[in-house]
């Protein structure tokens, strides 16, 4: 199992996420394992099917902080995308998350 980080999020109009700007986390320093890139979010997807953990960063004073974790969202028409685990949050939303440029 690998552990990912999003920072950035590029969102369609109707708000689902489409990209990401994201990295893989060594958890036991703490820090980045690998640059973080641009990637479609089906990669991501792909990524928490096989069992790796996916956390979004949100901005803060002192940079950004890991906070929720992405589960896939499935659509009637086999569409799969993104969305935060759990309950709406205060500023913890992914409108709340950095934009990539489009």
């Amino acid at each position: 199992m690998s552990v990912y980080a999003v920072s950035k999020v590029r969102l369609d109009p109707d708000g689902r996420v489409i990209a990401v700007y994201w990295g893989q986390v060594d958890t036991r320093a703490n820090a980045w394992a690998s640059p973080e890139v641009v990637t479609p979010v089906r990669d991501v997807v792909n990524a928490i099917h096989a069992g790796d953990h996916v956390f979004a960063l949100f901005p803060s004073e002192h940079g950004h902080l890991p906070d929720r974790r992405f589960m896939v969202v499935d659509y009637d028409n086999g569409w799969e995308t993104i969305a935060l685990d759990g309950l709406p949050t205060f500023e913890r939303e992914i409108h709340d998350m950095q934009r990539l440029d489009s």
